[in-house]
């Protein structure tokens, strides 16, 4: 059975303060295999990730929402220190403008040690774009409506399509794995004359669906993403009523309506402005709202 674990490394937005980092988020997927991810990195991260007890060697991907200091300050000390211990790995950035973050990264006299792919991520009317496939799931941009080009990412696990070995006795087939195998491969199977379809056998266990939002208005292209996740985590700087359109972010009233228009179990609200210092207060503006939840530094979730 698969796992994904996210860790918050930073939860405010532009401006740090004494409890609340920039921007950063870990997830790990484990199933028979572990992969590490980060997304964002803030001012800050690497020392986040040794607080929260997290290998940074470990990360195969670095996901860059976007062009705003407080995602990406935190990528020139994190690539130094990999080198400094040792990586030889090739490390992947996916960003907005890979240009800049070749340049952010070479900016000193030690520029990276080992290999490091810069990868574009598609801005403007590009849809969804997958970035990243492995045999368990694939990771997907979609751009967003902020201040600057910017995009949402989503981890899609891959539905799981179960053998039901009881059904198959019942058909008089012999319990053999690599019969389930061809099964699956070729979706029907010949035994003693009679054909066997995979649709009469088999059961789909749907895989899980985890969104960060990055930097956004509530815009079309994040409803699309966002539909029948298992987690969002969503940018809501601002938690009052005033208009802060211009600034290119959502405020939970917006996504309170945003919520009912997509089905999400679960909303974890992030990049919270420095002027909401009392958590006790954010929450009580959500407790009618049950799949809602505002995120803290450190925060560990499990889907």
């Amino acid at each position: 059975m698969s796992r994904i674990e996210i860790v918050f490394l930073g939860t405010t937005a532009g401006i740090p303060t004494r409890k609340r980092s920039h921007p950063a988020l870990h997830l790990t997927y484990t199933s028979d295999r572990e992969f590490c991810y980060l997304f964002d990195c803030g001012e800050g991260t690497q020392r986040q990730m040794l607080i929260a007890g997290l290998n940074f060697m470990k990360i195969n991907h670095i996901f860059i929402t976007h062009w705003h200091a407080d995602h990406y300050l935190g990528l020139p000390g994190l690539v130094e220190t990999m080198g400094f211990e040792g990586r030889n790995t090739p490390l992947t950035i996916c960003s907005t403008e890979p240009d800049r973050t070749r340049v952010l990264l070479n900016l000193g006299y030690s520029p990276p040690s080992f290999n490091i792919i810069y990868k574009a991520v598609p801005t403007g009317e590009h849809g969804i774009t997958s970035l990243l496939e492995t045999d368990y799931f694939t990771i997907v941009s979609t751009p967003v409506n902020h201040t600057v080009p910017s995009v949402a990412y989503a981890l899609v696990e891959k539905d799981k399509v179960r053998i039901d070995k009881e059904k198959l006795k019942k058909l008089g087939l012999p319990d053999k794995s690599e019969l389930y195998g061809e099964l699956k491969r070729k979706g029907k199977v010949f035994f003693n004359s009679k054909q066997v379809k995979l649709e009469e056998v088999y059961s789909v266990e749907k895989g899980k669906k985890v969104v960060y939002s990055g930097d956004t208005r509530i815009c079309d292209s994040l409803i699309e993403i966002s539909q029948n996740a298992d987690l969002l985590i969503q940018d809501c700087t601002y938690f009052d009523s005033q208009d802060f359109e211009d600034y290119g972010h959502a405020s939970v009233g917006e996504v309170m309506k945003f919520l009912d228009k997509v089905k999400v179990a679960r909303v974890i609200l992030t990049h919270i402005s420095r002027r909401y210092k009392d958590l006790r207060s954010l929450r009580k503006m959500v407790k009618n709202h049950p799949n809602l939840e505002i995120a803290k530094d450190f925060m560990r979730v499990v889907v």
